[in-house]
């Protein structure tokens, strides 16, 4: 039995709505339908519409021998089309994504008008691109209209036979995405007619996808041409039918459902209220202090500390806090870093600085990991506190991930001459250290290194246990009997051992790493077969969520919760982005996450392996799983634990296929490609690159670094040939240093490069020109790093005579790239 509009609406929930627009959805903004555009194929090129569409256009293609003509065409039978009617209501309400059938950009329009955040997806080198976390997410199956590969884009408008077989992969990324959506959602199909072959296609993929997920969510189809007897046969699989259009569906939906407008509230003191896409990315440490609930069992066993946590006393406060808070509240600093290995607190020490400030009326907010940073969004805050007078402090964990919109969020604050913002950062120096910072970092940060646990702080630790009682029962006996003098001194003794992780591995006996794996012992086969998977991702960098250990270890939908349960206290589910139904899991700590991994993928083969079914079976339509991809390339983790290059180069090769639009692939399969002396390879790589993108700072390096290679390594050429080849690459370079002038790994390239040919005999006065880019670039940022390079390589210039000795090779001069 068909329902009507009114019910239709009355039911709908539009956040877990995946709506799809299919073919002649658009009709009532005058777009041709497809039987339409077929017949007027057939009158412009005499090819019959009694073929189907994707034969009829491949036909043409082929008799002109010329895509040109067929896309002029339909471009000018869509391209001015404007929406009218109830599409342009579409953008009032919050739904879970859409996809669309459609080449025309009718969605994309009304949202405009809006002025409502989306992201159109039309090509495999859409993925990945920056979005604000409340955007809506459009992907168009077919293409769009105003992209097509005669215009020399990536994009391709799905048409022909052909287009279809070479976009395969594309069109697979978004059905993976839309099993995703439709199995923890609703589907509403709106079509012209029940008998269109793409809504039966879709209908019947949900309805498969609907059982496999234990029968949950609805589908309906919302037709505008009614036919009983399809909708019969539709009913019986259990789908809704229901006839109407697009206008009476917004119709009764404007007075059922109440859109969700997102209206700022001008009146509100707090920055977010206005600049409202940047809540789900952000916490809100004063909201966290207020609401939130300690967790000491919790935070014993190896959660970082949550705002309650710090607030209800159960942590002793890390000297750096106090400090780094009074420099921020002084305005001594704009910005405080704070760097250490994992396990030393960083993360605790940086929540108990704003537990501070907060508590001084500071406005203090979080940026939660695994989303993008928002520079442009946070100029804006920043804005909002100066004109209103008000101080606000962002902290950013792992800044390194961030390290991109960091320096444009600076340059902003620069650029406006604006203070009250301050910015905690937290990174290890080794994911610190190499990468370029704008000029305006340096002389307004306050570095903080941070190791072990001092004395001070250990006497703090001791207060705790004799203070709260909750921490006492969980250390138990194990310092009975000791005066205070002798617990401090084996607490000194055993902080100076190892890292201090949790309060569980302070206060045990126990080798850390034998605590872990008792723990990991005591769980069932199932548990850990999940724990151990999960353990070795994020130990990789992989930014593990629901979906992925669903697709990667087959588990069944259904048995989330029971394997969640089996794994309590030890893997945390948390919302990443509820309205895509992205949920993250992570371990305690990263360190427990570790040991684990190096215990159960000590072996090479075992890791590899891991990495390729990641790989394959990542969906570059979750900004989460792109991260992903960039962080499995990370310098210490992922991918560089596979000491063979070739193999590494297997697997870069799969994450470009993957995600096509992400640099740092690409980057690192340039390196290595370089360090294997495969130089032809390389170079077809950095040409590539630059069609695609455009040489970017990286990639300049590396193409420097390539000629450096082939003067220096190419075996059974004359000195003057190296020479000549030397000095083309510091042409190259001089011309590199001139475009990245604050960035000391192409400069220090350029360095190398006029050594090389110095050491040859070559004029020195390309020497002399790129140490004076370089300290430059020193005078400019206040980089100290840039300092040492400098020292070294004048220390090498002069003595030029002595052979420099195989340990003290040159990229130990020029830093890494590190993206």
């Amino acid at each position: 039995m068909t329902i009507d509009i009114s019910r239709l609406a009355s039911d709908l929930k539009p956040e877990r709505t995946v709506l799809l627009f299919g073919s002649g959805s658009s009709i009532p903004s005058l777009v041709p339908g497809v039987k339409e555009l077929q017949e007027a194929l057939q009158s412009k090129f005499g090819v019959a519409s009694t073929y189907s569409l994707a034969e009829q256009t491949e036909i043409i293609e082929i008799q002109k021998n010329d895509r040109r003509p067929l896309i002029e065409f339909l471009r000018s039978l869509i391209e001015n089309k404007r929406p009218t009617g109830g599409i342009l209501n579409l953008p009032l309400f919050t739904w879970k994504s859409i996809f669309t059938t459609n080449y025309d950009k009718l969605i994309e329009i009304s949202y405009n008008r809006r002025s409502r955040p989306y992201v159109a997806y039309s090509s495999n080198f859409d993925f990945g691109r920056e979005r604000p976390a409340d955007s809506t997410q459009i992907f168009k199956l077919h293409g769009t209209i105003d992209k097509d590969v005669v215009d020399g884009d990536r994009s391709r408008i799905i048409l022909t036979s052909s287009d279809y077989d070479l976009t395969e992969e594309y069109r697979e990324n978004l059905f993976d995405r839309f099993k995703s959506d439709v199995g923890e959602g609703d589907l509403l199909v709106i079509g012209h007619s029940l008998a269109d072959p793409d809504i039966k296609e879709v209908v019947e993929r949900a309805a498969r996808i609907r059982q496999k997920a234990g029968g949950q969510g609805a589908i309906t189809v919302l037709s505008y041409s009614p036919d009983a007897n399809l909708a019969s046969i539709l009913e019986r699989k259990g789908i809704t039918v229901c006839f109407g259009g697009l206008d009476d569906l917004f119709a009764a939906l404007s007075k059922r459902v109440a859109p969700d407008l997102l209206v700022a509230s001008t009146s509100s003191s707090d920055p977010l209220d206005i600049v409202s896409s940047l809540r789900p990315a952000t916490v809100d440490v004063r909201h966290s202090l207020e609401i939130g609930r300690p967790n000491v069992a919790a935070m014993f066993n190896g959660w970082s500390a949550s705002y309650p946590d710090v607030k209800a006393g159960l942590t002793f406060e890390r000297v750096v806090a106090s400090d780094a808070a009074k420099a921020l509240a002084n305005r001594k600093h704009q910005i405080v870093t704070i760097l250490g290995p994992s396990g030393v607190g960083k993360t605790t020490a940086a929540r108990q600085a704003l537990t501070i400030l907060s508590g001084q009326g500071v406005f203090c907010w979080e940026h939660k990991t695994d989303q993008q940073l928002s520079a442009k969004d946070w100029r804006k805050v920043a804005g909002i506190l100066e004109k209103e007078g008000k101080q606000g402090c962002l902290l950013i964990d792992d800044a390194h991930s961030e390290l991109t919109e960091i320096n444009d969020l600076i340059d902003y604050l620069v650029t406006d001459k604006v203070t009250v913002l301050s910015l905690i950062l937290t990174s290890s120096k080794n994911q610190w250290y190499p990468r370029v910072k704008t000029p305006g970092f340096h002389n307004r940060s306050r570095e903080y290194q941070f190791n072990r646990i001092n004395e001070i702080e250990v006497d703090r630790l001791l207060d705790l246990l004799d203070r709260v009682p909750e921490i006492s029962r969980l250390v138990g006996d194990a310092f009975t009997g000791f005066t205070r003098s002798e617990r401090k001194q084996r607490l000194i003794s055993r902080c100076d051992a190892d890292m201090f992780v949790c309060l569980k591995n302070i206060f045990s006996s126990d080798q850390f790493d034998s605590i872990v794996l008792k723990e990991y012992a005591d769980l069932s086969r199932e548990a850990q077969d999940v724990y151990r998977a999960v353990a070795a991702m994020e130990s990789a960098g992989v930014r593990v969520h629901r979906q992925l250990v669903i697709r990667l270890l087959g588990i069944p939908s259904m048995s989330i919760a029971p394997t969640l349960a089996g794994l309590q206290d030890i893997v945390h589910e948390y919302t990443v982005n509820q309205r895509e139904g992205v949920y993250g899991w992570r371990g305690r700590h990263r360190v427990i996450m570790n040991i684990i991994a190096e215990h159960k993928y000590y072996s090479v083969d075992k890791r590899y392996d891991l990495f390729e079914r990641v790989i394959d079976n990542l969906s570059p339509s979750y900004d989460i799983e792109v991260r992903t991809i960039n962080e499995l390339c990370n310098v210490d983790t992922g991918l560089s634990t596979i000491p063979d290059k070739r193999r590494q180069n297997a697997l870069l090769r799969k994450m470009m296929s993957v995600a096509p639009h992400e640099r740092v692939p690409r980057h690192r399969l340039i390196r290595n490609l370089i360090s294997l002396d495969d130089y032809d390879a390389a170079s077809t790589e950095i040409r590539v690159f630059d069609a695609d993108f455009r040489l970017d700072g990286p990639t300049t390096r590396y193409s420097i670094d390539l000629q450096v290679a082939r003067a220096t390594k190419t075996a059974g050429i004359l000195d003057e040939d190296r020479i000549a080849i030397l000095q083309k690459a510091c042409e190259a370079a001089a011309a590199a240093a001139s475009r990245f002038k604050d960035n000391k790994a192409v400069i220090g390239a350029y360095c190398e490069a006029a050594l090389h040919l110095a050491r040859l005999g070559g004029d020195r006065q390309f020497f002399d020109d790129a140490i004076r880019a370089l300290r430059a670039a020193e005078l400019k940022t206040g980089d100290r790093h840039i300092t040492s390079m400098i020292s070294r390589f004048e220390n090498m210039i002069s003595r030029l005579d002595v052979e420099i000795p195989d340990g003290e090779d040159l990229d130990d001069v020029v830093p890494e790239i590190v993206d």
